[in-house]
C-alpha cells in the first residue's frame, strides 16, 4: 500500500538497474514521444473494429443476414446490455487472474485474439435458418466483446502503471486519441473499398473483419512488447502478495472521486452521443443538406486530430479538472450558437470545429481520471483493482450510450416524429431544440457534478514519488 511509505523530495533523473531512462519530472512527462505513440498503437487497432461495428453492424444484419427488420433491432439493442456486463467482469477476472508474464500486458494480447476470432464469426453469413442465424450471431458477437473488454481494460489499466507523474498520463491519452483519430480517417479511405473488393458483399463483410481484426492484434502485440519493462513479473515478485479481489473490495472501489466521476462520465458522454444521433435529422429537415453529413465528419476528425497537441498542453499547464469544466462550457456556447446557424452551414462548421477541440478535455482524458482514481483508492483504501477501475469507467461509457441514445428517440417521439408522418414547421423546430437545448443541458450537468469531483494533491504527490523510487531501485526490469 503506497500509503506506507514516506514521500521523498523528486527527482530530475535516473537509471533502474535494467538500464532503463527514467526521466522524473513534476512539469514534464518521462517517456519520450515515440514511446507515447507506439503505447497510442493500441488505440490506432481498436478503431477499426469501433467504427466497423458503428456503421456497418446494423447494415450486416439486415441486408446481409437478413433477418427481419424487428429481430434485427432487438438483436442491435440487447446485446449492448450484455456488453455493460462483460465489461464489469473483465476488470474482476483481470484482478484475479495476474499471469506470469505481467499483470495487463498479457490480456490486451489474448483478448485481441478472442476479438479477430469472434468478429469474423459475427460478420459470416453462415447459410442457416433465421433462428440459428440469431443464435449464432449473438454467440459469436459476445465472445468478440468479451475479447475487446478484456483487452481495453487491461490496455486502460496499463496507465497506472506507465505514469509517473499527471503529465505522463495526459501525454499518452493524447496520443491514443490522435492515433484513433488518424484510424477513423484511414477507415474512411478504404472501408468501402475493402468491402466491395471481393466477388461477394458476405465476403466482403468477412474480409474486413479479418483484416480490421488482423491489425488489433498486430498492435497490441507491439504494444505488449514496448510495455513490458513496466508490467511484469519481477516488479511483482518483489511486492507483497495480493489476495483475490472479494467483493469488500469492490465496495471500496466506489470511493466519492469514483461515484462522481461515474456520473460526469455518464452524463458528458450521453450529451456526445444525443448530438451525433440527432444530426441526420438536423442536416435534412432543419438544414435540407443531408450531404453536409460527410463534411461534418471530415472536420470533426481533424479537428480532434489537430487540436490534442494544444489540448495536451492545456491540461498539464492548468489540471484535467479545470480543463474539463472550461471546455465543456466553452462547448455549450457552441452548440448554443449553433441556434442561428441554420441557414449558414460554413459558419455551423466552424462552430463544430471549435466544439470538437474543446471536447478533448471531456472524453480523450477520461483513462487519466480513471487512473487517477485507481491509484488514489489504493493509496486510501488499500485496494489493488486497476482493471476493475477501468471497467467501471468502460461501463459508464457503454451506460451513457443508451441514455443518449434512449433520450434522442425518445425526444423525437416526444415532438410527434414519424417516418410515415408529415414534416411539419413544430417537428422542425423541434428537432433543433432537442439537438442544440437537449445536449447542452446534460453538458450542463455534467459540469455541475464535476464540481464535487476531488482528490487530495497531496496524496497523488506521495503516489508519484513512490513510483519514483521504486523505478530509482531497479524494481521495473525488462
Amino acid at each position: 500500500m503506497y500509503g506506507a511509505v514516506l514521500p521523498a523530495a523528486p527527482y530530475d533523473g535516473m537509471k533502474g538497474r535494467a538500464g532503463i531512462d527514467v526521466k522524473v519530472s513534476a512539469n514534464k512527462p518521462t517517456h519520450s514521444v515515440l514511446f507515447a505513440y507506439g503505447y497510442a498503437l493500441g488505440e490506432f487497432g481498436f478503431t477499426f473494429f469501433l467504427f466497423f461495428v458503428s456503421y456497418y453492424l446494423m447494415v450486416f444484419l439486415t441486408d446481409i443476414l437478413r433477418l427481419p427488420m424487428t429481430l434485427a433491432a432487438v438483436l442491435y439493442s440487447g446485446v449492448q446490455w450484455l456488453e455493460a456486463v462483460t465489461m464489469i467482469y473483465a476488470g474482476i477476472y483481470i484482478d484475479r487472474r495476474p499471469r506470469k508474464s505481467g499483470q495487463f500486458r498479457p490480456w490486451i494480447v489474448i483478448g485481441s485474439i478472442i476479438l479477430l476470432i469472434g468478429t469474423v464469426l459475427f460478420y459470416t453469413a453462415f447459410d442457416l435458418p433465421v433462428v440459428w442465424k440469431a443464435v449464432l450471431f449473438v454467440a459469436a458477437y459476445l465472445t468478440a466483446y468479451w475479447g475487446y473488454n478484456l483487452m481495453w481494460v487491461a490496455y486502460r489499466s496499463l496507465l497506472g502503471p506507465l505514469g509517473r507523474n499527471p503529465q505522463d498520463t495526459i501525454m499518452l491519452n493524447s496520443a491514443s486519441a490522435q492515433m484513433g483519430s488518424v484510424a477513423g480517417l484511414c477507415f474512411s479511405f478504404v472501408c468501402v473499398r475493402l468491402l466491395n473488393g471481393f466477388s461477394t458483399p458476405a465476403m466482403g463483410y468477412t474480409m474486413s473483419a479479418l483484416v480490421y481484426g488482423g491489425i488489433i492484434v498486430i498492435c497490441m502485440l507491439v504494444v505488449s512488447r514496448i510495455t513490458r519493462p513496466f508490467d511484469n513479473e519481477r516488479l511483482r515478485a518483489k511486492e507483497e502478495p495480493q489476495k483475490p479481489m472479494g467483493l469488500a473490495d469492490m465496495r471500496k472501489v466506489f470511493s466519492r472521486p469514483m461515484c462522481v466521476f461515474f456520473l460526469v462520465v455518464s452524463l458528458r458522454e450521453a450529451a456526445s452521443t444525443v448530438l451525433p444521433s440527432l444530426l441526420v435529422y438536423y442536416f435534412t429537415y432543419v438544414m435540407n443538406d443531408p450531404g453536409l453529413m460527410s463534411v461534418y465528419l471530415s472536420v470533426v476528425t481533424f479537428s480532434g486530430l489537430i487540436s490534442h497537441f494544444f489540448g495536451r498542453r492545456l491540461a498539464n499547464t492548468y489540471g484535467k479538472k479545470p480543463m474539463f469544466i472550461v471546455g465543456s462550457l466553452a462547448a455549450c456556447v457552441c452548440i448554443l450558437s449553433m441556434r442561428f446557424t441554420a441557414n449558414a452551414p460554413a459558419a455551423f462548421l466552424v462552430l463544430v470545429a471549435v466544439k470538437g477541440f474543446f471536447e478533448i478535455f471531456s472524453g480523450a482524458f477520461i483513462p487519466a481520471f480513471m487512473m487517477e482514481i485507481a491509484d488514489y483508492n489504493e493509496y486510501v483504501a488499500g485496494v489493488h483493482a486497476r482493471a476493475f477501475t477501468s471497467s467501471i469507467g468502460g461501463t459508464a461509457l457503454r451506460f451513457s450510450q443508451i441514455l443518449g441514445g434512449a433520450i434522442a428517440s425518445f425526444g423525437l417521439v416526444a415532438i410527434g416524429y414519424s417516418s410515415s408522418a408529415p414534416i411539419t414547421p413544430e417537428i422542425v423546430q423541434g428537432i433543433s431544440d432537442l439537438m442544440i437545448y437537449g445536449s447542452t443541458a446534460i453538458i450542463l450537468a455534467s459540469v455541475v457534478v464535476m464540481l464535487f469531483y476531488k482528490v487530495d494533491p497531496e496524496i497523488m504527490q506521495k503516489i508519484y514519488e513512490q513510483r519514483t523510487r521504486r523505478l530509482e531501485k531497479g524494481e521495473v526490469s525488462g
